[in-house]
């Protein structure tokens, strides 16, 4: 094995602030190469090995396409996305891999195209995950929403980048996690304007719930800009609840864990709500161990 630098960050920034990159041990997989056509509503795969996906929506096709990544050991994914005039793409990623895993996401969207990309991670011992968007086409539209719950030792390191090169072209990324005992999370998410993008706009933002003083959070929003008529913006809150809300729902005979589970859940739900399969959905919830009673 042999060692590199994943997820590099666009304009490098202080190294000790440890974001420029994710050192990463590379293992030579056997890679399963699988064509996807976008021409059904809901198309289900569960991602049990190392596996390169090559999705394809020609002009006006809708689809979505859900990826349960579960296996025993670490796997390398690989995901190449073209959206084509007028077609539309939604993309769900489930990572419930214990022992981690390495994952691309490279998209190109034409005139017209819509890409949604839906993620939840739900743990792994050490998750890299790049998500890469060229908006090539007028009008070109892309919007991710990422959910995490990261407990244990658990870490996960996402780096988004969303390139804006088409008139028009919109980007939105919504990010909410949670974190809880001695987890650690890296979000590195990059709106780039290129030349000739006239009238782009593009926002993001990260709601990050701190369920223990011990977890490392990092949250690293970047606008790069080369045109002038465009309009971008980022924000992010970081924090714990609220010592009078715990309060009130204390006096209304929660207990604190519960209260805590209950926040928890609020901010992944508002990521599994974005998803169209029912069964993905009940999916996720038996491996939250999510009851009836909870719903």
């Amino acid at each position: 094995m042999e060692k590199t630098i994943l997820n590099k960050l666009p304009v490098p920034t202080f190294r000790w602030l440890g974001v420029n990159g994710v050192e990463h041990e590379i293992k030579k997989y056997e890679t399963k190469n699988v064509s996807v056509s976008a021409d059904k509503d809901i198309i289900r795969n569960d991602v049990t090995e190392s596996s390169k996906f090559t999705i394809d929506a020609q002009n006006g096709e809708t689809s979505e396409v859900v990826q349960y990544i579960k296996s025993s050991g670490e796997i390398s994914l690989a995901t190449e996305i073209n959206v084509h005039n007028g077609a539309k793409v939604r993309l769900v990623q489930v990572f419930e891999n214990e022992t981690g895993a390495v994952s691309e996401v490279a998209a190109k969207v034409d005139e017209n195209a819509v890409f949604e990309l839906v993620q939840v991670y739900l743990g792994g011992e050490k998750t890299v995950s790049e998500i890469k968007t060229e908006l090539a086409g007028r009008s070109a539209a892309f919007t991710a929403d990422i959910g995490y719950r990261l407990t244990g030792e658990d870490k996960l390191d996402i780096n988004l980048i969303a390139e804006h090169f088409g008139k028009k072209s919109t980007s939105e990324i919504t990010v909410n996690g949670v974190l809880e005992d001695t987890a650690e999370k890296t979000f590195k998410g990059t709106i780039d304007f290129k030349t000739g993008a006239k009238a782009a706009k593009g926002s993001e933002k990260e709601n990050v719930l701190l369920l223990d003083s011990r977890v490392k959070n990092r949250t690293v929003p970047l606008i790069l800009c080369a045109e002038e008529d465009m309009e971008g913006s980022h924000g992010a809150s970081i924090g714990k609840l609220d010592e009078n809300h715990i309060f009130y729902m204390k006096s209304r005979g929660i207990s604190e864990e519960k209260i805590y589970e209950l926040a928890a859940r609020s901010r992944l739900m508002q990521v599994i709500s974005k998803i169209g399969d029912d069964q993905t959905k009940a999916r996720i919830s038996e491996a939250l161990q999510w009851g009836e009673e909870d719903e």
